[in-house]
C-alpha cells in the first residue's frame, strides 16, 4: 500500500470514528476499512446504535449487500486478498451481538490492521494464534492508532479505570472571565461557534451542569442543529502545528474542524441517536422551578426516551440516612425524569459522581463549568481529561470572574472568527 493509499485509509477511519463516536451507547466508536491488496476501499463501516451492529460485522454485512454480484463475491478466494483494517481489535465474546474475531477468521482476509488492542476484560486480546494459523498477518498500526485515538479514548479509560473521559468546558470574555461578579445572565460564547459546540455536544455521551448553572438558566441540554447555526459559521483553523503524538482532545477537535461541513446533514438526520445524557448536579436548596422540569419532560417525550440524570448534593449524615433534603414530591418528579433512581453525592465525592456515570457506560463526560466542576472534580483528573476554554475577543466582561484554569499551560489552540480556542492541561491530579 502506497503512501497516498495509506493517508486515504486513515482519513476514512477519522470520518468513520467521528460518525460513530456519541451514537454507539457504551460500546466503543470503532472504525473498519476493507481494501484489496494494494489500498483501495472496498467497503467501510463504523459501529451502529447500541446493540446494533459492530464495525466488522456492519462491513461484511455491506459487502454481502452491495457486492453480492460483483468479483469480489463471486470468486472464492477473493477475500482472502484483503486487507481489513479495524481502530479497535474485534471483539472475542459473546455480548449483544456474536464475536467480530470469529467473522473475520470465517471471511480469511490476507492482512489484519489494529489500532488498538481492546481493554475489556472479556476480550481475549493480544491472542492472534487463530489469525495467524488461518494466514492472516496481523500488526497493529501507530498511525492508525493515532487516528482512532480522539474517538475511542473515552471507552479506553473507562475500561481501564471505570471513570469517563472528562473535559470541563467554559466560555470566557476576551479577559478571560466566564460571568461578572453580579452573575449577570448573559451570553458570553459567539454564535460563530454554536454549530461547533453542538457538534462536540453531540460527540460526548453525558453533558453536565452544576447546582447553580442549572438554577439560573435551566439549560435543555440536547444536541440541536439550527439553520441560523449553519449560516453564522466560521472557519476554524489550527493555530498550534505541534502537539504530542497521542493528543487526543487536541485531535478530536480538529477532527470536528475537519468534518463539520460533511456531516452536519448527517448530524441533523440523526438527532436522536446523538442525543446526550443530560447531567444535572442538583442543590437541594436551591432547586429550579417548574419551567425546567417541564422542559425536560417534553424534551424526553419528543426524543423517545427518558435521558435525564439527577444528582443530589448532601451531606454525610443525611446521606447516612438516606435522606435527600427535598420533599417526596420532588423526588417523583425527578425520578419520573429518569430510568435511574436519584443518586447523592457529597461535595468532596466527585470520584464517586465519576465511577456512578462509568457504572451507566457513559465514556465521555462534557462538563459545563462556572467554578462547580473544577473544585467538585479536582481531585479525580487524569493526565487524559482536559479543559477546553473558548475566548470570545468580542465579548468584554472587565469585572468579572476568571476560568479556573485560565493561568494552566496552553496544549493547544485554534481560530474561530472572533474567539480562540484553548486546549489546556490541568496540573491537577487525582
Amino acid at each position: 500500500m502506497d503512501v497516498e493509499k495509506r493517508k486515504e485509509l486513515y482519513s476514512l477511519h477519522s470520518l468513520l470514528g467521528f460518525l460513530a463516536m456519541g451514537k454507539t451507547g457504551g460500546n466503543p466508536p470503532v472504525s473498519a476499512v476493507l481494501t484489496n491488496s494494494i489500498g483501495e476501499p472496498i467497503e467501510k463501516a463504523h459501529t451502529q446504535g447500541y446493540g446494533g451492529n459492530h464495525a466488522e460485522r456492519e462491513l461484511y454485512s455491506l459487502v454481502e449487500q452491495k457486492h453480492s454480484h460483483s468479483q469480489i463475491q463471486t470468486d472464492e478466494n477473493s477475500l482472502s486478498d484483503t486487507i481489513l483494517s479495524v481502530s479497535l481489535e474485534p471483539c472475542t465474546h459473546f455480548g449483544k451481538t456474536p464475536p467480530c474475531r470469529d467473522l473475520v477468521l470465517q471471511h480469511k482476509p490476507k492482512e489484519l490492521l489494529l489500532g488498538w488492542k481492546d481493554p475489556n476484560p472479556m476480550v481475549q486480546s493480544g491472542d492472534w494464534k487463530l489469525y495467524l494459523e488461518q494466514g492472516t498477518k496481523v500488526r497493529l498500526d501507530p498511525m492508525l492508532a493515532n487516528t482512532s485515538l480522539p474517538y475511542l479514548q473515552g471507552f479506553l479509560k473507562r475500561m481501564q479505570t471505570g471513570k469517563p473521559w472528562v473535559w470541563i468546558k467554559s466560555a470566557t470574555s476576551t479577559e478571560g472571565n466566564y460571568v461578572s461578579k453580579s452573575f449577570t445572565k448573559e451570553r458570553v460564547s459567539s454564535i460563530e461557534m454554536d454549530l461547533y459546540l453542538q457538534l462536540l455536544r453531540a460527540k460526548f455521551d453525558a453533558v453536565a451542569v452544576g447546582p447553580n448553572t442549572t438554577k439560573v438558566d435551566e439549560p435543555s441540554l440536547h444536541f440541536r442543529i439550527t439553520e441560523e447555526m449553519i449560516q453564522s459559521v466560521a472557519p476554524c483553523k489550527r493555530e498550534t502545528e505541534l502537539v504530542p503524538f497521542f493528543e487526543a482532545a487536541t485531535n478530536l477537535f480538529s477532527s470536528l474542524c475537519r468534518w463539520t461541513k460533511e456531516s452536519v446533514t448527517i448530524h441533523q438526520l440523526e438527532e436522536e441517536r446523538y442525543q446526550p445524557y443530560r447531567v444535572f448536579v442538583l442543590d437541594p436548596n436551591r432547586m429550579p422551578s417548574d419551567h425546567f422540569f417541564t422542559k425536560q419532560r417534553e424534551l424526553n417525550e419528543r426524543l423517545g426516551k427518558k435521558l435525564c440524570l439527577f444528582f443530589l448534593l448532601t451531606n454525610s449524615i443525611k446521606k447516612k440516612d438516606n435522606l435527600f433534603g427535598i420533599s417526596s414530591q420532588m423526588k417523583e418528579t425527578l425520578e419520573s425524569l429518569s430510568n435511574t433512581h436519584l443518586i447523592s453525592v457529597n461535595q468532596d465525592e466527585g470520584d464517586l459522581f465519576l465511577k456512578t456515570l462509568g457504572k451507566l457506560g457513559i465514556n465521555t463526560l462534557l462538563c459545563e463549568a462556572g467554578s462547580f466542576f473544577p473544585n467538585f472534580l479536582k481531585e479525580s483528573f487524569t493526565d487524559e481529561d482536559c479543559t477546553l476554554e473558548i475566548r470570545n475577543h468580542k465579548k468584554s466582561i472587565p469585572d468579572g470572574i476568571p476560568f479556573d484554569f485560565i493561568h494552566e499551560p496552553i496544549v493547544s489552540e485554534f481560530r474561530v472568527g472572533s474567539n480562540s480556542v484553548f486546549f489546556r492541561k490541568t496540573n491537577r491530579r487525582g
